[in-house]
């Protein structure tokens, strides 16, 4: 019996072992995803874990049609229930034109939304997926060389919660060759995604280019990169605490944020970049930062513009100015999700187990709109009545910060400030109300970050 096989099922047991819940698993039908799901259900129930394999409708429908008998196959063998996500014909390229981005990442982002909603369906606090050493590899190198932050260098996370699912990957250290011996030591056959050898795509390339190359001259590659990723995980926090520290220096008022220029020179030129991307907001390209941070350093007394932003340097003063953009939505009865600025988006859904989001029967809403919150708007919570601002400089955040808000003809309703950083409130006259049918469930949250999923 050979390592993998002995020690695969019990790195899976490691990280599950503190949750008696059910578990689910993204489950392709890959080599990677059954390997996790062999190794799994040695060591747990097979009626306490669910397989969820997401359908992008992306190749030709034989394929999709064969790779499902496979899985639904593999499936019965196990034990474990399989359920298909079918994402809809079109839905991918649909997405990929309104963000104008790649496929890749709308498939990534329409894939953990339907597997996020399905852990809270089925009661799953917590999912699995197949990512190994060798998608740890080409993360690291795609990041590597497209200039990503150093705390993208920290890579794939073993470990992270998102929407209350914590999402596990125990494979991180296991390469895929090894995984692909483990199953054939089993006797099981696995699904391969034609669109693995297609040359269109990033990580396709770089698996047939680069990897094998590294691979072969670096003995020690894979312990090497595990080693890397914890450092710079520590790295990242580090400089998290060391940004947050220079943002205590930062004079906040009303829509301006200023500090002295001298003081802002201290600081060495990595901390002054994150504190640029702090100050801007995770929407602001990385060319409008390398602008700023370059006047910045020049130390001349200069205006940079982008957008709502406009940063003035005068007489060793720096000002940042933000007016954002107003905005809001009305929420028609049909509307599950919509898509805002900032990267943000709102959701409308049943059944997500998640305690912390707000549950608020909307036969009690009349004409709901969704909106940034103004200066001067008030919240009727338990404490009493109090303006936003106060509400969320009590909670750390800026009072000048402008959350998305729920409004009624009633007033405001709900604050979105989790997004931020903060908490989500609910307004005490809908708290009353509870005990009868809550028939939604109401959020904002961040959209899927490629630097958070893959």
């Amino acid at each position: 019996m050979n390592t993998i096989e002995r020690t695969l099922p019990e790195a899976i047991r490691i990280l599950v072992d503190d949750t008696e819940d059910r578990i689910a698993v993204a489950f392709s039908g890959g080599a990677d995803s059954l390997a996790l799901l062999v190794g799994l259900c040695e060591v747990r129930d097979p009626a306490e874990v669910v397989a969820l394999h997401v359908n992008h409708r992306l190749r030709p429908e034989a394929e999709l049609e064969a790779e499902l008998a496979l899985n639904r196959k593999n499936a019965g063998r196990l034990g474990v229930r399989l359920e298909v996500l079918d994402l809809g014909s079109g839905a991918v390229e649909e997405l990929a034109k309104k963000r104008k981005k790649g496929i890749e990442e709308a498939a990534r982002i329409l894939r953990y939304r339907a597997l996020l909603g399905a852990c809270h369906a089925h009661d799953c606090p917590t999912l699995l997926t197949g990512h190994n050493a060798d998608d740890q590899l080409e993360t690291l190198l795609r990041r590597l060389f497209t200039a990503g932050s150093l705390s993208s260098l920290q890579g794939i996370r073993r470990r992270m919660v998102e929407r209350g699912v914590t999402i596990l990957r125990p494979l991180l250290d296991r390469p895929h060759e090894d995984l692909k011996g483990y199953l054939a030591s089993g006797g099981w056959t696995w699904s391969e995604d034609s669109s693995n050898r297609e040359g269109a795509y990033q990580r396709n390339l770089l698996r047939r280019r680069v990897t094998g190359d590294l691979l072969s001259i670096f003995e020690g590659a894979y312990a090497a990169l595990e080693t890397q990723t914890r450092r710079f995980a520590d790295l990242a926090e580090y400089l998290r605490a060391s940004v947050d520290k220079a943002f205590e220096e930062i004079v906040v008022r009303g829509d301006e944020s200023s500090f002295p220029l001298s003081r802002f020179r201290l600081l060495p030129p990595t901390i002054q970049e994150l504190l640029l991307f702090r100050l801007a907001g995770k929407e602001s390209s990385s060319a409008f930062i390398a602008r700023v941070h370059a006047a910045l350093k020049a130390g001349r007394d200069t205006v940079v513009e982008r957008g709502s932003h406009r940063v003035v340097i005068h007489r060793g003063t720096v000002t940042w100015g933000s007016d954002e953009e107003p905005w809001s939505y009305a929420i028609e009865a049909t509307a599950e999700e919509i898509l805002l600025p900032g990267d943000l988006v709102f959701r409308r859904e049943e059944g997500n187990g998640d305690p912390t989001l707000l549950r608020i029967d909307d036969a009690l809403l009349e004409n709901p709109v969704l909106r940034l919150s103004r200066e001067g708007d008030e919240f009727a919570g338990e404490g009493g009545t109090a303006s936003v601002a106060k509400i969320l400089s009590g909670q750390g955040l800026m009072p000048n910060r402008r959350v998305p808000v729920l409004v009624d003809r009633s007033g405001i309703v709900a604050i979105f400030a989790r997004v931020h950083g903060g908490r989500d409130r609910l307004a005490k006259r809908f708290k009353t109300p509870l005990a009868r049918r809550v028939t939604n469930i109401y959020s904002v949250s961040r959209r899927i970050d490629d630097e958070i999923y893959e």
